[in-house]
């Protein structure tokens, strides 16, 4: 068979490869992806921005508003979301945070303090939020847990680059993070995956609190591949290999360096072996 044929019938695997890939294109698993790494760019663009101010109630019923934090003599703030019906993430997320800032607290004292709000408004009531609240801390003065209005819990996510959505069951899914933000009400820095990587939380704020780089901001590129290959497993507490995701992944790149192969591979060859 000649090498145009070859290459042709490389190329028309390649091809129905692509086809029957793309019948996929449309799937959850696709739009999850991209949709995750638009959750990802979205967090990342509001590195430095102001955050606007909001009325929140506290668990105990009392109203106040973000801007309090930053008043005079004020001091940096560490924000999360969350939703009190949330039955394995948001309390995985909640005793990392607990754990980091008791950390942080034994080398900086008060000098920061802790937010966590709830986004499921329909039932994240500021009793709700009480009840959720006291599992992790007594302490509502340094780790306060406020509940918001629909369009405050919207714009406010918003501002803070938090990505959330409602599901059909009524569940949410939502991004791993919390926000860093300065005495200023300036976002500092976003931290992810605080499941598994919660020490980075005490960096940024010893960052923030001396005025000292403890080391780069932003995601790894190994951090960015687990928000697409990896999935979190709430029994292990670690991120496993989602493999429909890795194989579809590993059989796209299979497909490109094939047609590379069959376009330019004899070419390439030819080169190399006259050098």
């Amino acid at each position: 068979m000649c090498i145009k044929k070859k290459r042709a019938i490389l190329v028309s695997v390649a091809a129905l490869i692509m086809f029957v890939l793309s019948g996929f294109g449309a799937s959850a698993k696709d739009a999850d992806m991209q949709e995750l790494k638009d959750a990802f760019d979205a967090s990342v663009a509001v590195e430095g921005a102001r955050v606007g101010d909001y009325a929140l109630i506290d668990q105990d019923g009392r109203r106040f508003m973000l801007s309090d934090y930053f008043r005079e003599n004020g001091k940096p703030l560490v924000v999360s979301f969350i939703y009190t019906s949330c039955p394995e993430v948001c309390p995985t997320i909640t005793a990392r945070l607990k754990s980091a800032t008791d950390n942080a607290r034994a080398k900086f004292g008060d000098r920061f303090r802790v937010l966590s709000v709830g986004f499921d408004t329909e039932n994240d009531t500021s009793a709700a939020l009480k009840k959720y609240g006291l599992k992790y801390t007594k302490d509502f003065a340094s780790f306060t847990f406020a509940a918001a209005s629909p369009e405050t819990a919207r714009k406010m996510t918003e501002d803070f680059g938090f990505f959330w959505k409602k599901k059909a069951d009524g569940s949410f899914d939502h991004i791993d993070m919390v926000t860093v933000v300065n005495h200023d009400g300036v976002i500092y820095k976003q931290v992810y995956s605080m499941r598994t990587q919660g020490a980075t939380l005490g960096s940024r704020l010893e960052e923030l609190l001396t005025g000292k780089p403890i080391g780069k901001g932003d995601a790894s590129l190994i951090d960015k591949l687990k928000y697409f290959c990896y999935r979190y497993d709430p029994y292990t507490g670690e991120y496993v290999l989602d493999y429909p995701v890795f194989l579809s992944v590993f059989i796209q790149l299979a497909v490109i360096l094939t047609i590379v192969y069959a376009v330019w591979g004899k070419m390439i060859m030819a080169r190399l072996r006259k050098g």
